[in-house]
C-alpha cells in the first residue's frame, strides 16, 4: 500500500530539537489510558495518588531521544533511547541515580516545541484488554552510566545517562497537562 497523503506544514521545518525536561518514576505510579485520536496515538497518563515524578531539568543540547525500528517475520519492533547528561553530580545525584539501577521505569520527556512523549509504556502486545492496561514487560531501564570530572578545568564534570526500552509502537505523545516544578524537582501529569 502506498503512502498516498503525508501532510507537512511550514512550521515543521523550524522545529528545535533536543529535550527541556525528563521526568522519571516506576511504571507502578503511573496509570495510563491508551487511545487513539484519528491517526495519532496518545496516552492519557496519570500518576497514582502521592506519586511524582522526578525531574530533571536539562541545558539545550544534553538530552535526546531516539527511536529506531525493526521489522522481523511480519512484526515491527522499536527500541528506544534516552540520553542525558547531568552536570556537577554529588553524592545526592549518585544516590538517586543508585536507586533506579533495578527499577522498571516510565519516562515523560519534554522536547524543546513543549511536546511530551512518554516512553516505557506500551499498549502493544499487551496480555490484557481495557483501556487502562499495558504491556508490563516493555518498561524502561537505565543501561548505561558514563561519569567523569575531567582532566583540565575548562572540561565538564558529570554523568551521562542512558536508559532503553524496547516496545512494540512509536512513542506515544502525551496527552494530559505537564505541569514542571523546578522548586521542588518534580513533574505531575493531571
Amino acid at each position: 500500500m502506498a503512502i498516498e497523503n503525508l501532510v507537512l506544514a511550514t512550521t515543521d521545518f523550524e522545529k528545535r530539537g533536543g529535550l527541556r525536561h525528563i521526568g522519571l518514576c516506576a511504571t507502578s505510579n503511573l496509570t495510563p489510558t491508551f487511545t487513539a485520536a484519528g491517526t495519532a496515538d496518545t496516552h492519557a497518563v496519570a500518576l497514582v495518588d502521592g506519586a511524582s515524578l522526578a525531574l530533571f531539568d536539562l541545558k539545550q543540547g544534553t538530552g535526546s531521544l531516539t527511536t529506531s525500528g525493526s521489522k522481523e517475520n511480519g512484526v515491527m519492533m522499536f527500541e528506544h533511547t534516552l540520553s542525558f547528561y547531568i552536570p556537577n553530580c554529588s553524592n545526592e545525584h549518585f544516590g538517586n541515580l543508585q536507586k533506579l539501577l533495578q527499577e522498571q521505569i516510565a519516562a515523560v520527556v519534554v522536547d524543546h516545541n513543549d511536546q511530551a512523549f512518554c516512553i516505557g509504556m506500551s499498549a502493544a502486545f499487551q496480555h490484557t484488554t481495557g483501556s487502562g492496561s499495558f504491556n508490563n514487560q516493555m518498561y524502561a531501564t537505565m543501561t548505561g552510566l558514563e561519569g567523569g570530572t575531567g582532566a583540565a578545568l575548562g572540561d565538564e564534570n558529570g554523568v551521562t545517562v542512558t536508559i532503553t526500552c524496547s516496545s512494540g509502537e512509536l512513542p506515544r505523545t502525551v496527552s494530559s497537562t505537564v505541569t514542571v516544578d523546578l522548586a521542588a524537582g518534580t513533574m505531575a501529569l493531571s
